[in-house]
């Protein structure tokens, strides 16, 4: 299973609208992850969209301090079964996904997470609807709001 950016943030953040279905996700891959049932990682640009997002003043009013940010990260990596996957999808998986989707602009970063998903055969786990369209139903867990 691998969080998209908006479930870790979502998860972090006890304010954030969509917290309570991102934390219960979260919390159960984790348990899953250290029971041997299920794989959890985190990939470099989610984690950096994470930092990026938690700790941006035009973002939230009241940002994070970048120790908690850190530490929630680092609390994740202890736990078994969750790793960090620093390096991502090659070049041609997603020069392909980019031309048959026709994607461009915003949605670059997505299909580098969607590209990086499918070359890695894991799940993405996301609040964002544009992934319907960039990754197989079976790769995919979109959680409501």
């Amino acid at each position: 299973m691998t969080p998209d950016v908006n479930v870790l943030v979502s998860a972090f953040r006890p304010d954030h609208p969509h917290h309570l279905p991102a934390r219960h996700w979260l919390d159960d891959t984790v348990r899953q992850a250290a029971n041997g049932r299920a794989s959890l990682q985190l990939l470099g640009m989610g984690v950096t969209g994470f930092v990026r997002i938690t700790t941006h003043p035009k973002i939230f009013h009241e940002i994070d301090p970048l120790q908690d940010v850190c530490d929630f990260i680092d609390s994740l990596l202890s736990c078994p079964g969750v790793q960090f996957q620093a390096s991502g999808a090659s070049w041609s998986h997603l020069r392909e996904l980019c031309l048959t989707q026709q994607v461009w602009g915003n949605l670059v970063s997505d299909a580098w997470i969607a590209a990086t998903v499918m070359q890695s055969g894991e799940t993405l786990c996301t609040f964002d609807r544009d992934f319907t369209r960039l990754l197989p139903s079976h790769q995919l867990i979109l959680l409501k709001p």
